[in-house]
């Protein structure tokens, strides 16, 4: 999975289902392995975040006991020491303000016009939208120029027809313009890839401190939050599934100057400020790169809290839950991008490990090789120059293991090296050394040195 590897979403889950009931489980492990980002990615991070909170202290999950049928996700009394606090998790995206599901619904209208003129087009046809702004009685707007639902127009439809049966579709690029579509439309040399088809000039950005899908997302988190008994403090968890507005929080990009674009910051406060009778606290969970002393940037957890006005609480639970997490592996954006790319499946081609040599000319040596490449390969799933490449060889380069073969070395000790939960591959240690089986027969080395007198 994008966050974390598969290895380490089946510990995580080993742990927590002994503290959930069996519809819960079956329910998580559905999300878990769904085709569909939106379910898949935010029970990556509900997973992950229950099972760190577990492992500060007792933990009720979704408890029975709760006061209605609306049950928080957790609820714990380590998080604020000694207290009662319940939990609800979310992992927002940026579906709703991409404008992501419009476009494609457009590309895919005019793809499929193309398709049926041309067979296998469609596959080559990248897709570039145009946006609008302004001002509307005062107050500033910025839209894409993608319809939701869009549906092809007559004059549209024969726009494509005459496109693609003319051959322009080989040498220049067709743009489409309808009330509130503006789309370039380019063939491209090489396939391309649905959902990474389509761009926009326009960010993912919203104008409005409540009215967006982040605030709704969390005032419907809020309804599970309702029936807390008196005291109780209420939270609500973020986890970063590919959420610009989370993953700007405190560094570039976090505030607009000109005041037109509002920040994941500003309607975070907000929302704190606005229900402050109904919620002490917003945290929000994101992978973002660092940077280093040695300037090398570094993946890692940064947390970031808002709580309502009056509110404060020790933040070292909450630090020692975050430290409990594995280091994330990509951006919540990256891991979107990824996912969509069907590259978490357990038929996919496998997370390789590169190879490693070490040892002498001449001598023995030592090579690590990905197990997971070599069963890969094994099973057909990947050819002699794709497990090649992985190992790190170009086509022009010599084959390694032929060389060492043609020089007389075999393999002539194998160990296992395990990657451990962190990684979902493990390597194959070869000693490669000299063996007279493959190699022409030599004499013996003479000891120059024998009977000669140390005088």
């Amino acid at each position: 999975m994008p966050h974390f590897t598969r290895r380490r979403l089946q510990a995580m889950l080993n742990d927590i289902v002994p503290l959930i009931d069996d519809q819960k489980a079956r329910d998580l492990l559905a999300r878990l392995e769904k085709d569909k980002v939106e379910q898949a990615l935010p029970a990556e991070m509900e997973l992950a975040i229950l099972w760190a909170l577990s492992r500060i202290g007792d933990l009720d999950i979704e408890p029975e006991w709760w006061g209605d049928n609306k049950r928080p996700d957790a609820y714990t009394e380590h998080l604020v020491a000694g207290e009662p606090a319940v939990i609800e998790i979310a992992a927002p995206n940026d579906n709703a303000i991409s404008g992501e599901e419009a476009m494609d619904g457009v590309a895919v209208r005019i793809g499929e016009v193309a398709s049926r003129l041309r067979k296998g087009v469609s596959d080559h046809l990248y897709y570039r939208f145009a946006e609008e702004s302004g001002y509307d009685r005062g107050v500033y707007f910025r839209r894409r120029l993608a319809p939701v639902d869009y549906e092809l127009s007559g004059e549209a439809r024969l726009q494509i027809e005459q496109w693609i049966t003319s051959g322009a579709v080989d040498r220049s690029r067709l743009r489409l313009v309808e009330p509130g579509l503006d789309v370039e439309v380019e063939k491209t040399v090489h396939k391309q890839t649905r959902y990474h088809n389509t761009w926009s000039t326009m960010p993912p950005e919203t104008h409005s401190v409540d009215d967006n899908p982040l605030y709704k997302l969390l005032m419907r988190k809020l309804a599970q939050l309702k029936a807390a008994r008196h005291g109780t403090h209420r939270f609500i968890f973020l986890g970063d599934a590919g959420s610009t507005l989370l993953n700007r929080l405190g560094g570039i990009g976090d505030y607009d100057p000109t005041r037109r674009r509002v920040s994941g910051r500003q309607i975070l406060s907000h929302f704190v400020e606005a229900n402050a009778r109904s919620v002490e606290s917003v945290v929000v969970i994101a992978p973002v790169r660092k940077g280093s002393m040695m300037g090398r940037e570094k993946l890692q957890w940064q947390v970031s809290i808002f709580n309502r006005p009056g509110f404060e609480f020790d933040p070292a639970p909450l630090q020692t839950v975050v430290n409990q997490l594995p280091r994330p592996r990509f951006e919540g954006y990256q891991a979107r991008s990824l996912f969509r790319q069907g590259a978490y499946k357990p038929t996919a081609s496998g997370w390789w490990l590169g190879m490693n040599i070490t040892g002498r000319i001449g001598g023995p040596m030592e090579v690590k090789i990905s197990s997971r490449a070599l069963i890969d390969l094994l099973a057909g799933r990947m050819t002699v120059d794709q497990f090649r490449r992985q190992i790190g060889e170009s086509p022009n380069m010599k084959n390694f293991f032929k060389h060492a073969l043609d020089s007389g070395k075999t393999i002539q000790g194998m160990t296992f090296q395990s990657g451990g939960l962190d990684e979902d591959d493990d390597q194959l240690v070869f000693t490669l050394a000299d063996d007279p089986g493959a190699s022409p027969l030599r004499l013996p080395r003479q000891d120059t040195t024998a009977g000669v007198s140390p005088d």
